[in-house]
């Protein structure tokens, strides 16, 4: 490696970690503080011939030096100078070798992580387990649930097509120690992490926009009511369990990037992507609402009202706590590799390590929730609370007046004066703290705007279809089948697994690519599933519905209207089925006039648009 080649980041030698050359023998440190001579004499500006007459060491060893000061370490960051300690192993140990089956039980090592990179979704398995909650250290520091994990683990090596001469079975116990060993580390990486900062980079992390945010969710203390006509055509009101509202903001500027009411009790990974592909889209403010007494204050708006510039912003660190939705794999990696961002996750039932995202939501309940009607207080003893109880079901909000009164009052809370903020407004922070910073704001490149579909969790599918029987290639996901044009005139992808992204509010419609990375273009359901819009959790719901024998339907059946049809003919009005029929109305209701984002649409491309697919034998009909 050269010196040019070091990334700018990296080029201050006096941040590397460094070395206590004391601890080591004279030996050790002479050669040491030789290699430690020569590499810093070469960042300074030393050429390599100058190095090697110097401190003789050829140039080639510089190179190779320096390249293993810039490995990653498992602490997280480089390796430093640490790499230069001699006999220092600078990178981990990968088996190559097979595990044999051996007298005693040396000669092993490495072989649970040499199974483990074979088989990927053994490690799915134990993470799966993990955020279940079914596999986790007691108090004692013992495995809970290790072997349970250990009889899935065998399971799946059989199904991998493992033998009895193959590595765990070839072993007595199959592994069982070596999984124990696995497991106890990656359960010790999940803890969290208490960074201390000093205060000067405590204070710079806070005074520049999007460098800091934070996300959490919050339960509505509010009733909602739902209606809906029952199979007489008589109008019913039903209420609705309470709701979650997905916020993140800005913590330099309190400014509120983007939020998701969630029509569920409880909120999932989906909605928390959501929530930031939201914040990576331009919102502007409503040109209609539904009810004229509704008005936006004098300064209201948001982001891309008065700063259009900085649509598509990218934060650099985003704080959360250890919610299961938050820290799921499907949502972890997406977020890092898309925005380009790091993760904080604090310690569960400690707000006060979000302290701005929590004060918004106290804001929220005070200027919207607490207001309005039906309002059920922050605990049981709250007056407000015993008044909100007694209302009438026909004076309560509606999931509709919600969603214009969640708009209102984000965008006046962005125009009103901050005792944070100096008495400025958190969009008149923004702007003074755009205008004032040396730094540009970094945003997301129009490339990527195009793609926020990515942001969501692939799926990894396997293309099925026959061509001696006449079943052109489709996909099968969540109950139903998903192809294109391009898709069908793509026998040779038949038996290979593509990338496929799914849009969970809208099911009907999906993106894939191939292996490769080349782009196949938007896939469609078909079947009855293609003529209603519904949700993810609206279909996970209907196929449990069909699962427990209270629902039937087949072929071009549209199954969201015949649920709609069943809940109206049922004599239930739980809460539950308040929820649901709320998620009915929101995808079969009526579409809106225009974007609520203030935002034109843009068609998507016709299914027959060339792509690119390498070297794939694609058939023309």
């Amino acid at each position: 490696m050269r010196r040019f080649e070091i990334p700018e980041q990296l080029t201050d030698a006096s941040l590397w970690p460094g070395v206590d050359a004391s601890a080591l023998d004279a030996a050790r440190k002479a050669t040491y503080l030789q290699r430690e001579q020569a590499v810093r004499t070469y960042l300074q500006g030393a050429s390599l011939s100058q190095v090697e007459r110097q401190l003789r060491i050829d140039r080639s060893t510089v190179r190779r030096l320096l390249e293993r000061c810039l490995m990653p370490h498992s602490d997280g960051r480089i390796q430093g100078f640490r790499a230069l300690i001699p006999h220092a192993r600078a990178k981990r140990y990968e088996r190559t070798l097979p595990a044999r089956r051996r007298s005693s039980s040396a000669g092993l090592s490495g072989a649970m992580g040499q199974l483990f990179s074979q088989l990927p979704q053994l490690a799915r398995i134990i993470e799966r387990t993990i955020s279940s909650g079914s596999l986790s250290l007691s108090d004692s520091d013992r495995l809970v649930g290790l072997g349970d994990v250990h009889v899935k683990l065998l399971a799946a090596c059989r199904e991998a097509g493992l033998g009895a001469g193959d590595y765990p079975f070839n072993q007595e116990g199959g592994g069982y120690r070596s999984l124990s060993v696995w497991v106890r580390r990656r359960l010790q990486s999940r803890i969290p992490l208490s960074v201390v900062r000093r205060a000067e980079h405590a204070w710079n992390a806070t005074v520049r926009p999007f460098s800091v945010v934070e996300l959490d969710g919050h339960k509505l203390d509010l009733r909602v009511r739902v209606r809906f006509a029952d199979a007489s055509g008589v109008p019913i009101d039903l209420e609705s369990e309470r709701l979650f509202v997905i916020t993140l903001i800005d913590v330099c500027t309190r400014v509120v990037l983007g939020w998701q009411l969630v029509p569920a009790p409880q909120y999932d990974h989906h909605d928390v992507l959501a929530t930031l592909q939201d914040a990576l889209r331009p919102r502007r403010r409503r040109a209609q609402f539904s009810s004229p007494a509704l008005a936006y204050r004098a300064g209201a708006g948001f982001v891309a009202d008065v700063m259009p510039q900085l649509a598509g912003a990218c934060w650099d660190v985003l704080k959360l706590d250890n919610a299961a939705s938050h820290l799921t794999e499907d949502a972890f990696e997406p977020i890092c590799r898309f925005v380009g961002c790091r993760m904080e996750a604090g310690p569960v039932g400690e707000p006060t390590v979000r302290p701005y995202i929590e004060r918004f939501f106290g804001t929220l309940a005070e200027r919207l929730s607490s207001k309005l009607p039906g309002a059920t207080g922050r605990h049981p003893g709250d007056p407000a609370g015993r008044r909100g109880r007694k209302t009438a079901l026909a004076l309560l909000v509606t999931w509709q007046e919600l969603e214009e009164l969640l708009d209102v009052s984000i965008a006046n809370y962005h125009a009103t004066s901050h005792d944070g903020l100096n008495g400025r407004s958190p969009l008149e922070a923004l702007q003074f703290a755009v205008e004032h910073q040396t730094t540009p704001v970094r945003t997301l490149p129009q490339l990527l705007r195009e793609r926020l579909h990515q942001l969501q969790p692939v799926h990894l599918a396997t293309v099925r279809g026959s061509v001696a029987r006449g079943v052109a290639p489709y996909v099968s996901l969540y109950g139903a089948r998903y192809s294109s044009e391009v898709l069908q005139r793509s026998p040779g992808l038949v038996g290979q697994r593509i990338r496929v992204y799914l849009r969970p509010d809208d099911m009907r419609e999906a993106w894939a690519y191939v292996a490769t990375g080349a782009e196949l273009g938007r896939l469609v359901v078909l079947e009855g599933w293609r003529y209603s819009r519904h949700t993810l959790r609206l279909r996970k719901h209907i196929l449990r519905e069909r699962r427990l024998g209270r629902l039937r339907f087949a072929g071009e059946q549209d199954p969201v209207q015949l649920f709609a049809l069943a809940q109206r003919r049922t004599g239930r009005h739980k809460l539950k089925d308040g929820t649901v029929t709320l998620q009915l109305n929101e995808v079969t209701g009526p579409a809106p006039a225009q974007p609520a984002r203030g935002v034109t649409r843009t068609p998507p491309p016709p299914p027959s648009a060339p792509v690119d697919l390498g070297d794939l034998s694609v058939q023309n009909f």
